[in-house]
């Protein structure tokens, strides 16, 4: 039941991701939503957080795909010892494995990721970034904190 709950997170998450990708590039240049903290641009990023590996595409996608090796390999033997059917865990790797397809598939069809959110807090501009970016860095977050409370306890 976990797996099958996990894969309708992965599904949702990429199919959301994709669809607004494609809005993006078919619509949108630039929109300043919020003027001064957020904005809609539409950019082509041939590397990963903050311009890394700018250029590496094939890297990017080895590196990608053995994420998802390890991510799968990791939930199938339970080896970060993770509960069965946890909330925690249908989220963590669904929206992890979900938002890393999502950017494999733009690395993949289209050479580069569609970029799209920049937001602006106090003169700071963040990179642009995406919905899959989202959802990679909330799985992050969830797994850290499932991380932490499992050692708090011991």
């Amino acid at each position: 039941m976990m797996k099958k709950r996990i894969a309708i997170i992965v599904i949702v998450s990429f199919f959301m991701d994709q669809t607004i990708k494609l809005l993006v590039t078919k619509y949108l240049t630039s929109i300043k939503l919020i003027p001064g903290f957020l904005s809609f641009i539409y950019t082509k990023n041939k590397g990963v957080a903050f311009s890394m590996l700018w250029g590496n595409r094939w890297l990017i996608i080895t590196i990608s795909i053995l994420l998802v090796i390890f991510l799968l390999f990791t939930l199938n033997n339970n080896y970060l010892k993770y509960k069965k059917n946890s909330n925690i865990t249908n989220w963590t790797f669904g929206l992890l494995i979900g938002g890393i397809f999502g950017n494999l598939f733009d690395r993949i069809t289209r050479g580069y990721v569609v970029d799209y959110l920049s937001f602006n807090l106090f003169g700071y501009s963040f990179p642009i970034f995406n919905l899959a970016d989202v959802f990679i860095t909330i799985g992050v977050i969830l797994m850290a904190t499932y991380w932490l409370n499992e050692d708090t306890k011991k």
